[in-house]
């Protein structure tokens, strides 16, 4: 089935709208937050409105129906009211704990109301990742609505808002039940559709890239927006190109434009001078993370060579030497039979899906009858793969018996001398002396 860009805009368009529509505002929300000192809040007032969705759920409501909304927004409300009684805790108290406890209740209230609910793990794991590719361009108008509201209503009173903030506020309360009100609003519309985690990684991870490069609210703003959009598209593209969930895509895909925001922040924060510095520091690290990996994973080798050892797989892959290298003749004519078999399983199975996918894409569903015939075969195939897959996977744990003892030790060494290498000239002469005194009495 050909897939042309009318169709990826098509799927794309509206989840990578309403995520820039996420990121616009979130943003301004997460530089209060950072300000506040409360970074966990997000995951609070969004497991409140959470449990607001969950007790819909479990009356009979749709989450995402007005009574829904209704259910999770009343919730929303509460935890404002509650972050806000948070001002008035002794000091003793940490705001943090005092969020983190809310959100721990806040969660095992859920988990009751779900035990009593039907489809009650769906319903949970709709909650943590959401559904953002289900949103359609029917969805922005009324978010656009809301959050345009809400972000008229912060500019009008983004000083009291920001003085509350940070501290300076003569009325903390009101200002403080404004802002978790307002923040309460948007999070039970975002979280009905990105879900917790996502909503979270939208509130924090574009206001800490922002603050890292400006103090300046609108500064710190148009950093945020811009790097949010970026790993929105990361994120949605990489989810369509492997077929990731979306959601699970999209934090990740945050985590990395914030690593790759913090390293140019390093250097961009020195002078000139010191850069050349900091890019020897960065490649020592980068050699000391890559040389632990590799030692670990040949001590893992050595000690269990039949379990799983995914840093061997992609040694294999750049060398080009695979586990048949250290089987029999016989067994290599084995492993590549089997090998064939379930490639063309697999591609019988690839192709009557495709043939499935292809008539619904065009309109003309197959009838009933040639769903079940193509079901049927498609269980055969896997079934008889599966077979296959057995084969290999066994022949390949007795290569991992004798390869363990060819490239284990060698590439142990080799990482450990390497880790040597990085370690700064001092530490290695001290290293050295404190070695010194046992090898001679071994000599």
């Amino acid at each position: 089935m050909t897939i042309t860009p009318t169709d990826i805009l098509t799927l794309l368009g509206p989840p990578f709208a309403v995520s820039v529509l996420f990121v616009a505002i979130h943003a301004n929300f997460g530089l209060h937050v950072l300000r506040r000192g409360v970074i966990f809040v997000d995951l609070a007032l969004a497991q409140m409105s959470a449990l607001g969705a969950t007790v819909a759920f479990a009356a009979g409501h749709v989450p995402t129906s007005p009574a829904g909304l209704t259910y999770a927004l009343l919730f929303s409300a509460i935890g404002a009211a509650l972050l806000t009684a948070g001002r008035m805790l002794p000091k003793s108290i940490h705001t943090e704990a005092y969020i983190g406890i809310l959100y721990v209740v806040a969660t095992a209230a859920t988990i009751l109301v779900v035990d009593r609910s039907p489809q009650g793990a769906e319903h949970v794991k709709q909650i943590l990742v959401g559904s953002i590719l289900t949103v359609n361009w029917d969805d922005l108008p009324r978010l656009a609505l809301v959050y345009g509201a809400i972000g008229i209503f912060h500019w009008i009173v983004r000083r009291p808002l920001l003085a509350a903030s940070e501290g300076r506020s003569g009325n903390p309360l009101v200002w403080d039940f404004l802002f978790y009100l307002s923040f309460g609003v948007v999070v039970t519309s975002s979280v009905a559709i990105a879900g917790v985690l996502l909503v979270f990684c939208f509130l924090i991870i574009p206001a800490i890239i922002g603050s890292l490069f400006t103090r300046r609210i609108a500064g710190a703003l148009w950093i945020g927006w811009l790097s949010g959009a970026i790993a929105s598209a990361i994120g949605l593209a990489a989810s369509f190109s492997l077929d990731l969930p979306a959601g699970a895509a999209m934090v990740l895909s945050f985590a990395l434009v914030l690593c790759v925001a913090m390293v140019v922040y390093a250097f961009v924060s020195v002078p000139a001078a010191a850069r050349m510095t900091r890019v020897y520091v960065l490649m020592r690290v980068a050699s000391a993370t890559v040389l632990t990996t590799v030692a670990a994973a040949m001590i893992w080798l050595m000690a269990m060579p039949r379990a799983d050892q995914p840093l061997l797989h992609v040694l294999e892959w750049v060398t080009g030497i695979s586990p048949t290298t250290f089987l029999t003749s016989e067994e290599r004519h084995v492993y590549a039979s089997a090998e064939a078999e379930a490639r063309f399983r697999q591609s019988q199975v690839t192709c009557l899906t495709d043939s499935e996918q292809q008539a619904r894409w065009e309109g003309e569903p197959l009838s009933d009858e040639a769903v079940r015939q193509i079901g049927t075969f498609q269980q055969a195939f896997s079934e008889m793969a599966r077979g296959e897959d057995f084969v290999r996977q066994a022949l390949t744990e007795q290569a991992r018996e004798r390869e363990r003892w060819y490239l284990g030790p060698a590439l142990l060494a080799a990482a450990l001398l390497g880790l040597l290498a990085t370690l700064p000239r001092g530490m290695r002469m001290r290293l050295w002396q404190r070695l010194r005194g046992p090898l001679r009495r071994c000599a």
